[in-house]
């Protein structure tokens, strides 16, 4: 196979690659909304030098559930944040080939999630 120039497609070319910091950043806030299974806009990350290695602090926003609603998973939300953790230094290194050091996790903005009307136990009579 040849490339468009004739030379052979496997020769190597001078140069080098580098990931913007903005890019690196979505990249480890898309990892982590999908981990929590949050909207994208739920998470914020700031990243840092962590001797050598990428440091990243994130904040996620977390949605409760009611208080007296049944619980789907038997997961805490410290539970799910290691579970997040864990992925997040696995697939950082697949998808950018960085590798993670510290990774922080702060969760905030607890707030309960809204019941959806045809979640509603309430029933309007017409």
């Amino acid at each position: 196979m040849t490339s468009q120039a004739g030379g052979p497609a496997s020769e190597k070319r001078a140069g080098h690659t580098r990931i913007a910091r903005t890019a690196l950043r979505k990249t480890v806030e898309t990892m982590t909304a999908r981990a929590f299974g949050v909207g994208g806009s739920n998470v914020t990350a700031d990243l840092e030098d962590d001797s050598g290695k990428l440091g990243v602090r994130l904040s996620v926003q977390l949605a409760l559930p009611p208080l007296l609603a049944p619980r789907k998973g038997a997961a805490t939300v410290f539970d799910q944040a290691q579970a997040a953790r864990a992925e997040l230094v696995a697939r950082s290194m697949e998808l950018t080939g960085m590798e993670l050091g510290r990774v922080d996790i702060r969760l905030t903005g607890a707030k309960p999630a809204q019941l959806k009307e045809s979640q509603s136990k309430e029933r309007r009579v017409q």
